[in-house]
């Protein structure tokens, strides 16, 4: 499967937990511990999607989507949330572009079929830029 996914969890063992399921399922993935590494680390230009825990220290997972489309990277999310409910004006501003919103502990099923999602549209999305 070409793409990668990027994990970005504040918790070690969730980070590691996804990507072991992502691995084990064909997809290549790259973990982060904070919005931040992976804002240091991130470079456009390829397919892929970011699987991001909504709930972090410092910067949260609707901020790092704010940021990336604000910077102009056409990027698939998928939200990853601990939460029972989260704020209706939150959620209406997190579906802006995200493929969908988890809750953990994730469904493997539902998981795969958000990633696969976000990476058609990131392959699609980077299809266009390259016929530009």
């Amino acid at each position: 499967m070409d793409g990668i996914v990027f994990v970005v969890d504040d918790d070690p063992a969730v980070g590691k937990a996804v990507s072991r399921l992502l691995r084990a399922n064909g997809y290549t993935t790259q973990v982060f511990d904070s919005a931040q590494e992976f804002m240091n680390h991130y470079q456009p230009g390829i397919a892929a999607c970011l699987l991001v825990d909504f709930s972090m220290p410092e910067i949260t997972g609707l901020e790092l989507q704010q940021s990336l489309q604000a910077l102009g990277f056409p990027l698939s999310i998928v939200f990853l949330t601990g939460l029972d409910e989260i704020p209706e004006g939150e959620k209406t501003m997190m579906l802006k572009g995200a493929v969908g919103i988890l809750e953990k502990p994730v469904n493997t099923r539902a998981l795969l079929g958000c990633v696969e999602e976000a990476l058609t549209r990131s392959r699609a999305a980077q299809g266009r830029q390259s016929a530009t």
